[in-house]
């Protein structure tokens, strides 16, 4: 029985294999980095900052106004500060070395802050719908003007930081849960806008808490979203993006192979996906150079098509024994 294993990440230095037949084929080695890690943290640490600034204009409006709803969001913004921080120091650890105690790196750390980032939001959410309905009970006069104010400021401020970040969500889960964090600032700030505004033309304080309590299940829903996401890489289930099937039936295209079982679809990371996989090789197939030529089509195809980073896959000249689920296969 013969085993290739084969890393595909985008990454490089590369070595090149030269078999009987003098054809060449690619191999990369190492997990490595790009400039999406940097420019990641980068954007990271100034949202962080600009974050602390706005936790600052928020608190000083509600010690000035007096107002509710503004102390409640300067909570918010300093979980917020939280978050962006803990995303800050887990886009650190992903950029060390992989070794012998932490062969993937440290991918996993940024999945570990995002589910923490998105379960301070759901205990946000609850606190401020549990504050909302304190306030419709007993409702209190607030300065109407700094409820204007003060939060058009955090607003623009807020737009700045989830434009600066907004590009690389899609391919970071963290930076996916701290947009989320940002996302719920917006609105609570257009809400408490708007709630300042009503109240100063029509005194109706109730508008403060109940702008809050339609604006608290918005939050809670972003951050379900990254939670689902988080326990699913967490459990090593195949990420939502990729169907099963469709990765199957595409190395069963491959010129060939018979057979694929044992096929394992997981992710360390939003962006880093990993696939393993055993293959029957077709009777007419037995040239090592053949095979790994087949082993490179897969790579390429699952690469393409599905932007799966790290490819293992084990050719077979014979079936193995899948009565456990897993292969066993007893040939050498």
């Amino acid at each position: 029985m013969l085993s290739i294993v084969e890393n595909t990440a985008n990454i490089k230095p590369a070595k090149f294999t030269k078999h009987a037949d003098g054809e060449k084929h690619v191999h990369s080695h190492s997990l490595g980095l790009n400039g999406e890690s940097f420019r990641s943290e980068k954007n990271l640490k100034i949202a962080f900052f600009l974050t602390i600034f706005i936790l600052i204009v928020e608190f000083s409006g509600a010690i000035i106004s007096k107002s509710m709803a503004l102390y409640s969001n300067s909570g918010h913004i300093l979980v917020d500060a939280s978050s962006l921080l803990l995303a800050w120091f887990a886009q650190k650890q992903i950029r060390k070395i992989p070794n012998g105690k932490n062969t993937y790196g440290y991918h996993r750390m940024g999945i570990l802050a995002a589910l923490l980032n998105s379960l301070l939001l759901l205990i946000i959410s609850a606190v401020l719908i549990y504050e909302s309905y304190l306030r419709l009970l007993r409702p209190e006069i607030v300065n109407s003007k700094i409820m204007i104010i003060f939060p058009i400021v955090s607003l623009f401020i807020n737009v700045l930081i989830g434009l600066k970040i907004h590009k690389d969500i899609h391919n970071n889960l963290n930076l996916k849960g701290s947009f989320f964090h940002i996302l719920g600032d917006s609105l609570i700030s257009i809400a408490i806008i708007a709630a300042g505004i009503i109240i100063y033309f029509t005194g109706f304080d109730y508008v403060d808490p109940i702008m809050s309590l339609i604006v608290s299940p918005i939050i809670a829903i972003g951050a379900f979203s990254v939670i689902n996401e988080t326990i699913n890489i967490l459990l090593e289930g195949v990420p939502k993006e990729i169907d099963f099937l469709k990765v199957k039936n595409e190395i069963l295209k491959a010129r060939g192979v018979k057979e694929v079982h044992d096929l394992h679809i997981w992710s360390m990371s939003k962006s880093f996906r990993l696939l393993s996989a055993h293959i029957l090789i077709g009777e007419n197939i037995s040239n090592s150079s053949d095979i790994c030529c087949i082993i490179d089509d897969i790579q390429k195809t699952l690469k393409e098509k599905f932007e799966i980073n790290h490819v293992v896959i084990q050719p077979e000249l014979t079936i193995c024994d899948m009565t456990n689920t897993f292969c066993i296969h007893q040939n050498v």
